[in-house]
């Protein structure tokens, strides 16, 4: 047993959608774009960060960061900077068998890197990331997955016979449904898949000690219950995950989304378009007092980059932190994505 369980895990609370305040000053999980020198954190009580990614282009972990995820995606303009998730408590960390564990008070992160060379070697790894990290969360008292995040190389591209996603998804559905059983969709966290040119398939994700409450978008079908044009297994996540309340303080944690409407892609071509229903899809999953803290935009073509930023602070504000990344979307024809955190509801409002 790794050193990092300081508690038993706690049983699912039913019934109720935990809240958080507004103001991350208050406590709780924060993400943050950090220029080097700067901590990224709004309380010196939360530092160093429990995780940080790294994108090429982007800026070194700061020192003592419980785990560093290292990701082959270009950071597209912009001062260079480092993703750092902070999270009360102080961080303690471990590495066994190919995994990275860093873990503070209610949270854990976890993250692994696994050959994909292969149609079938990326199927088996992505079945063996989420084994993994399914099987590790759990043993070490953080059973219930918030949010994952996978970047598959050359995601879009045929090879033995299907889509390098599509065998992606059935690993990780297979994983999934081994491990929950039957009705596991239910108990699927909020996800994003991207695309880089090469490398490992890196996968890491968020878990805690209570459950999240899981989300879908009344204007998509659940990701999960995809018709079988999109292949032998739907892709496994939630629109949305809100975290419990307490350290990870109600955050509302939205998948990589884009611009997708039922099942289907709309506004082929045009990344106006895709941006703008993007953007309907995300405040369809804010709830009344969610207030969006920071968002991540994945661009298929960094020429489209300017344009994208133009209009994305055009809508949500020139404050608004925003990390640009040039990425593969999960479908061909999709040219952006987006996904964030937002700072918990107003309690005793209803998710819509």
């Amino acid at each position: 047993m790794l050193p990092l369980r300081d508690g038993p895990a706690r049983p699912a609370r039913t019934g109720a959608a935990p809240a958080s305040p507004a103001d991350p000053a208050r406590g709780g999980l924060t993400v943050a774009y950090a220029v080097p020198g700067e901590g990224g954190t709004p309380s010196a009580a939360i530092a160093p960060p429990l995780c940080a990614v790294v994108h090429e282009g982007g800026a070194p972990a700061p020192a003592g960061t419980g785990i560093v995820v290292r990701v082959p995606l270009v950071q597209l303009g912009g001062s260079p900077v480092a993703e750092q998730w902070h999270a009360p408590g102080s961080v303690q960390a471990a590495r066994a068998d190919g995994w990275n564990w860093a873990a503070a008070g209610e949270l854990l992160f976890g993250a692994t890197e696994l050959p994909a060379g292969s149609g079938v070697e990326l199927e088996d790894s992505a079945r063996e990331a989420y084994r993994g990290a399914l099987e590790g969360a759990t043993g070490l008292g953080f059973p219930h997955l918030l949010r994952a995040w996978n970047v598959v190389p050359a995601i879009n591209r045929p090879q033995d016979g299907l889509e390098r996603y599509r065998r992606f998804c059935r690993g990780r559905a297979e994983a999934f449904e081994a491990h929950h059983g039957a009705g596991f969709e239910a108990l699927l966290p909020a996800s994003s898949a991207v695309g880089s040119a090469e490398g490992p398939l890196v996968m890491w994700f968020l878990a805690a000690r209570e459950p999240g409450v899981h989300h879908e978008n009344p204007r998509q079908v659940s990701a999960w219950a995809y018709p079988a044009r999109y292949g032998p297994r739907s892709p496994s996540f939630a629109r949305a995950t809100r975290c419990p309340a307490g350290a990870a303080g109600g955050r509302l944690l939205l998948s990589g989304t884009a611009s997708i409407v039922g099942h289907r892609s709309v506004h082929l071509g045009d990344v106006s378009g895709q941006l703008d229903e993007t953007l309907r899809n995300l405040e369809t999953l804010l709830a009344a007092g969610d207030e969006l803290a920071a968002v991540r935009v994945y661009v298929r073509h960094a020429a489209d980059a300017g344009q994208v930023r133009d209009a994305l602070e055009r809508r949500l504000g020139a404050e608004l932190p925003a990390l640009y990344l040039c990425a593969d979307i999960c479908r061909e024809e999709l040219l952006v994505e987006v996904e964030g955190v937002a700072w918990g509801r107003v309690p005793g409002t209803a998710h819509p």
